[in-house]
C-alpha cells in the first residue's frame, strides 16, 4: 500500500512547489516526521507552509523525527511553535532541567544569531535570568578600585570590563559563552539589563514568575494544574453522554479556508486502526469537525499526561496517553453503540471527548466494583483466585487500572481498549464460569 511519502516523491519537487500552500499544508499533513523536514528543505516558500502548522503538531514532529534531526524544521519554527516546544521541554516537575535546557540552548546556538534573537525575543525575561542563573555566576568590578587589582579574585571571562562571569559548569561552557556574546552583540542593552539581575540575586523568584506564565500558556493547550487534571478520572453516567436526535451528519466538502486553519493532524494518525473509534472518525469528512476531535485529543490527553505524572517530552509518554484516551472513548461508544459505525460517527460528532474518555474509565470503574464485591463474597482472597483471574484482578485495582492481558496471551499489560476486555473479567466473575475454570496460582 503506498504512503504519501511514496506519492509525493521529495525528490520531485516541482509537483509540490506549484501547489498552492493550502494544498501543501494538505500533504504536509499526511507525511512522515522525516519526509516533513525534507519538504522544507526543497521547497521555495518553506515558511508559508510552517506557519499553517500548529505549535502541538510542531513539537510532535521533531520529538518523533529528533532534534538533532530535524535542523531546518526548528530553523523555521514561528515564536509561537518554538515557545510551545521549549514549554514543555525545559521543565520537569515545575523545575528548570539544566541538563535539557544547556542542550537545547546548543541547538538554538548552532541555528544561527537570528534563532537565538527568536529565542530571547519569545522568552519571559524571568526565564532567561533563570536559565541564565543555572548556569553563571556574575560579578560587577568595582569602579573605585584600579581594574588591575581586581583582575586576582574576579572570574576570568567578561565582554565589557563591568560584568564578569564565572561558569557553573565547565561541560557546557562553550554553548553559555557563545550565547552570551550572541547576545551581547544583539542587544547590548539586554545584556547589560540580564547581567544586572544576575548580579542582583532574587533566583526563586525569578523561576517562580517564569513558571507561573509557563502554566498560565500550557493550561491553554489541556496542561491544568494536577488538581484541575484529576478531574478527568471522576465518574459519570451513560446519560451524560449525548444521543444525537438527528438521522444525518451534517457533512460539507474541504474548502480552502478549513485547510489554512493550522495543522494538528497526529492525534488522528496514531489512532489504532480497526477500533469503533476509528472507523466511526472516517465517516466523518467535515474538516472543521475533525480539527475540532483532533484537538480535543490532544487536550485530553495533555490531561492525562498530567494526571498520571507522564513527561510531555518523551513521545512514548505522548503516544501512550493518546491510546489511553482513544482506547477509553472506544469503550464507551461500543457501549451506546454496539457496533453501528453510522451511530458512532454521530456520537462522537455530538459530544466532547473528554466526556466520552470519562465514560469509558467509568465502565471500568464499575466493573471495579463488581469485581470488589465478588472478592467480598469469596472467602479465600485475590491470592487465591486462580489464574488468571488473580492478575487480572490486580491490575484492575491499581489507582489507574490496566488490563493484564499478558497472562491471556498478549505480550504485555496494556491500558482497557474495548467492551471485549471488560467482557473477559465480567465473565470470569460469573460464579458459574470462576467454578468450572479455577486453577491454583
Amino acid at each position: 500500500m503506498k504512503t504519501y511519502d511514496d506519492i509525493y516523491d521529495i525528490s520531485n519537487i516541482k509537483i509540490i512547489d506549484d501547489l498552492p500552500v493550502g494544498k501543501q499544508v494538505e500533504i504536509f499533513k499526511h507525511l512522515s516526521s522525516r519526509a516533513r523536514e525534507e519538504l522544507v528543505q526543497v521547497i521555495t516558500r518553506p515558511e508559508d507552509l510552517v506557519r499553517n502548522i500548529s505549535e502541538e503538531e510542531m513539537f510532535f514532529t521533531v520529538k518523533e523525527l529528533g532534534e538533532e534531526n530535524a535542523p531546518s524544521l526548528l530553523a523555521l519554527t514561528t515564536h509561537k511553535q518554538l515557545l510551545y516546544i521549549l514549554d514543555v521541554e525545559f521543565w520537569k516537575k515545575d523545575m528548570l532541567d539544566p541538563q535539557t535546557v544547556s542542550r537545547w540552548l546548543g541547538i538554538i546556538s548552532s541555528l544561527g544569531p537570528e534563532k537565538i534573537k527568536q529565542f530571547v525575543e519569545i522568552a519571559d525575561p524571568e526565564l532567561i535570568t533563570s536559565i541564565m542563573n543555572s548556569f553563571i555566576r556574575v560579578v560587577l568590578r568595582d569602579p573605585e578600585v584600579d581594574l588591575l587589582e581586581q583582575l586576582d579574585y574576579l572570574p576570568s571571562f567578561s565582554l565589557d570590563d563591568t560584568f564578569y562571569v564565572e561558569f557553573r559548569i565547565p561541560q557546557i561552557e562553550e554553548v553559555v559563552r557563545s550565547f552570551l556574546e550572541t547576545l551581547f552583540y544583539l542587544d547590548t542593552q539586554y545584556y547589560f539589563s540580564l547581567m544586572n539581575g544576575l548580579n542582583a540575586g532574587l533566583p526563586f523568584e525569578q523561576e517562580e514568575m517564569a513558571l507561573k506564565w509557563r502554566q498560565a500558556r500550557l493550561a491553554d493547550k489541556g496542561f491544568p494544574a494536577f488538581d484541575e487534571a484529576l478531574e478527568i478520572y471522576q465518574y459519570i453516567q451513560q446519560g451524560a453522554v449525548l444521543i444525537p436526535f438527528s438521522e444525518q451528519i451534517h457533512q460539507r466538502s474541504e474548502s480552502e479556508a478549513d485547510l489554512k486553519r493550522p495543522v494538528l493532524g497526529y492525534p488522528l494518525k496514531l489512532l489504532a486502526s480497526g477500533t469503533l473509534f476509528k472507523r466511526s472518525l472516517d465517516k466523518i469528512i467535515d474538516p472543521a469537525e475533525k480539527d475540532r476531535i483532533s484537538t480535543e485529543l490532544a487536550h485530553v490527553a495533555n490531561k492525562i499526561m498530567v494526571a498520571d505524572n507522564k513527561d510531555p517530552s518523551y513521545v512514548e509518554d505522548l503516544q501512550g496517553s493518546l491510546k489511553k484516551v482513544s482506547g477509553y472513548i472506544n469503550i464507551s461508544l461500543e457501549e451506546v453503540c454496539g457496533d453501528d459505525v453510522f451511530f458512532a460517527s454521530m456520537v462522537v460528532s455530538s459530544n466532547h471527548m473528554e466526556t466520552l474518555f470519562r465514560r469509558g474509565f467509568s465502565i471500568i470503574l464499575d466493573l471495579r466494583k463488581q469485581a470488589q464485591k465478588f472478592l467480598r463474597a469469596y472467602e479465600g482472597g485475590i491470592e487465591n483466585l486462580g489464574y488468571p483471574l488473580a492478575g487480572l484482578m490486580r491490575g484492575l485495582f491499581q489507582k489507574r487500572p490496566f488490563f493484564a492481558n499478558n497472562l491471556l496471551g498478549e505480550n504485555k499489560a496494556r491500558d482497557f481498549e474495548s467492551m471485549g476486555d471488560i467482557r473477559v473479567i465480567r465473565k470470569m466473575l460469573d460464579k458459574n464460569t470462576f467454578e468450572d475454570n479455577w486453577e491454583p496460582i
